[in-house]
């Protein structure tokens, strides 16, 4: 039962890694597609104002930088979270908290899910594993689990 407790650990922060590796392309990818619109506008006011001798063209708008979405910075948070709860299996309070953030995401996936798919999607699969690890924190005695046993502050 330790090496299932402890496969299911490492599965849990490989995927986590994978789906902060998937939420950093996203927004990647999004504020590349914005930089080289916004690349393109002005090659086009500079030729257009070398192409005038300097006497008409409008000016670029101004640039946005990266794009990122209040649900995208929430999900980072919430795995950085769960990385960090993978580290520490017998504080509860952490568990518990992470495990109400969790749900509060999957209701905003389910909503996402009725508006129309995005990427974010992508990064699904972390959840079902990672509650599978909650639950065995949870339900597996202190004394049979070898990371609770190893440190006696946390029980």
């Amino acid at each position: 039962m330790p090496i299932l407790f402890l496969l299911l650990r490492i599965l849990s922060g490989i995927l986590l890694t994978c789906g902060l590796t998937v939420l950093m392309l996203i927004v990647f990818l999004h504020s590349a597609v914005n930089l080289m619109k916004e690349g393109v506008g002005v090659l086009g006011y500079v030729a257009t104002l070398f192409g005038s001798g300097f006497t008409k063209g409008t000016a670029p708008t101004d640039p946005q930088g990266f794009m990122v979405t209040m649900p995208q910075v929430g999900l980072t948070v919430l795995f950085v979270a769960m990385i960090v709860s993978l580290f520490l299996p017998g504080s509860r309070l952490l568990l518990h908290a992470v495990a109400v953030a969790g749900g509060v995401a999957l209701v905003w996936y389910a909503r996402m899910l009725f508006n129309g798919p995005q990427l974010e999607l992508l990064c699904l699969p972390v959840f079902p594993v990672w509650y599978v690890y909650y639950a065995l924190c949870l339900f597996w005695s202190g004394s049979q689990n070898p990371l609770i046993q190893a440190n006696p502050a946390v029980r």
